[in-house]
């Protein structure tokens, strides 16, 4: 599908075109989203360069995301997508800068593109200035990319808050937690790390692109404003990466914990047989005395050698417990 969005006033708001008549020179933005061959085709004639296929946007070599075609600069990064919908994936996305115009080619519906429609859609939006070009879209778009990558992080350390407090709790009564309970900590710590991966390359492929953006506004070709921009964004990049690094720690610490709290558990529970086994020993021997089969035992014709045995075993029981219990092993 492809949307033009034409500049009117303060905004930008989508409009038909017809693409045998060609792109109104109005247009500031199109968004190709999963393009047909013949709103490619409408593109790369509008450009005069060709654009990148859904296969050579996967490539990573440097030298494929990054470059210049007859002045028309070409930028691809993998960025985050569906994570509002608990099934988040990453998915590449090509910008291209041609002079006043912005073009964007994708396969993925993020969050932050419909965040950042929705802005320019209205006046007194901070982003369409009069001498809105190229690279100023393409920083709004990026800023709404990033505070999209942002408010994630929060989601995610909110998570792991909660998986936090439940680990260093107890359940009501202040029964310890089980099995069922270790499961469901080891499987949020788990998809909690596999999110925050996915969303450590999308701030990579962002922060790359600020970075390819910037050495071609050294030669001045973006004003003084974009440059500041820009500046503001590789911070703000920075601090998010510096963040992403934060919660990764935290991941590897609940994982070590569970590690250790599942080892305590199995300890207990060695405890316990190991415990059983030693109080039951001296009743066991005891037992095993007097089932002996000798025909000269003067225990079985002692009239109280049953009610002696009995006593002698529950005694052999009850000491090795005391013991245990002073030594403070229980």
């Amino acid at each position: 599908m492809l949307t033009a969005y034409l500049k009117e006033g303060e905004c930008l708001l989508p409009a038909n075109i017809d693409l045998h008549a060609g792109v109104p020179d109005g247009v500031a933005w199109i968004d190709l989203n999963t393009p047909t061959s013949e709103e490619e085709h409408a593109v790369e004639r509008l450009l005069g360069v060709g654009i990148p296929n859904r296969e050579e946007m996967r490539e990573i070599e440097e030298s494929s995301r990054f470059y210049t075609e007859n002045g028309v600069q070409f930028m691809t990064a993998s960025i985050l997508h569906s994570s509002h919908v608990g099934s988040p994936g990453i998915s590449p996305i090509t910008f291209i800068l041609a002079g006043d115009r912005l073009v964007t080619l994708r396969y993925s519906n993020p969050k932050a593109f419909a965040q950042f429609q929705t802005r320019i859609a209205k006046p007194g939006n901070g982003i369409i200035a009069p001498k809105c070009d190229a690279s100023w879209l393409f920083l709004g778009l990026i800023e709404a990319i990033t505070d999209r990558i942002a408010d994630i992080l929060e989601n995610i350390a909110s998570g792991l808050d909660d998986t936090s407090a439940m680990l260093f709790s107890t359940e009501p009564g202040g029964r310890p937690m089980g099995t069922p309970a270790f499961r469901e900590a080891l499987r949020s710590i788990g998809k909690e790390g596999a999110f925050l991966s996915k969303v450590r390359e999308s701030l990579a492929g962002v922060n790359r692109m600020l970075v390819y953006l910037s050495a071609g506004a050294g030669n001045g070709k973006a004003s003084k404003e974009s440059r500041a921009w820009m500046k503001s964004l590789e911070r703000d990049t920075q601090s998010l990466n510096d963040y992403v690094g934060f919660l990764s720690n935290k991941i590897t610490f609940l994982l070590d914990t569970v590690v250790g709290l599942v080892s305590v558990e199995q300890n207990a529970i060695i405890k316990i047989f190991s415990v059983a086994a030693v109080v039951f020993m001296p009743p066991t021997l005891v037992a095993s005395i007097y089932g002996m089969n000798f025909h000269h035992m003067p225990e079985l014709s002692w009239l109280a050698g049953y009610p002696w045995a009995l006593g002698l075993m529950l005694l052999s029981a009850v000491l090795p417990l005391l013991y245990f219990r002073r030594k403070g092993w229980l």
